[in-house]
């Protein structure tokens, strides 16, 4: 019982700390009007152990528009113009088109400004592997089949540099973002997907 009692003031403590870092990481976002990065992205599957690791440069306008142009090791364009999402493989000579109406991603709505992250979440903090950052621990307050947790990086500006996601199957979707540029003025124009001649669409 007195182990508690003497424990319980750090934890109350660790959580203030939580609790303020994540409602500076909403206030920062929803200042930000547009941004540009550059990204890793990985990807572990819980089933069969693989990473994907690919690379490229992300845009975000609001309100809902993003663009992801990946580089490496494959091209390949995911686009949103607020209203419909374009999926576009060069490769595959395909682009796969789907309405964007109530999904975002959580990624795009945490960096966004939309996450409301105190609201939606219950928050902690953790040891972060990026050099200067501080990490948040996210943990749904309402149980979902598709998010088990996410931990944010943030740096002492209350950036996120860095986001991943793991669901209840094991998997695990991890993004690192550098060379952040934020409230650039960014045109609308850059979102605007013009599907090229003679491949396939297919509704998603």
């Amino acid at each position: 019982m007195l182990l508690c009692v003497l424990c319980w003031p750090a934890l109350a403590g660790a959580e203030d700390a939580a609790s303020e870092l994540a409602l500076r990481v909403d206030a920062r976002q929803r200042r930000v009007t547009d941004l540009t990065a550059r990204f890793v992205q990985s990807y572990r599957s819980g089933a069969l152990g693989r990473e994907l690791v690919e690379r490229g440069n992300l845009a975000i306008k609001r309100p809902g528009r993003m663009l992801w142009e990946y580089r490496d090791p494959e091209r390949k364009t995911f686009l949103s113009d607020g209203k419909t999402f374009f999926f576009y493989v060069p490769a595959d000579k395909q682009v796969i088109v789907r309405d964007q109406a109530g999904e975002r991603g959580l990624p795009m709505l945490l960096l966004a400004g939309q996450g409301d992250i105190v609201s939606q979440f219950e928050v902690g903090l953790e040891d972060s592997p990026l050099p200067g950052a501080r990490r948040l621990r996210l943990v749904p307050r309402k149980p979902d089949p598709e998010l088990e947790r996410v931990y944010l990086d943030v740096d002492d500006q209350a950036r996120i540099v860095g986001i991943e996601v793991r669901d209840a199957q094991g998997n695990r979707s991890r993004f690192r973002f550098e060379q952040l540029r934020e409230n650039v003025g960014l045109p609308a124009k850059l979102f605007h997907f013009e599907i090229p001649k003679g491949v396939e669409v297919v509704a998603g």
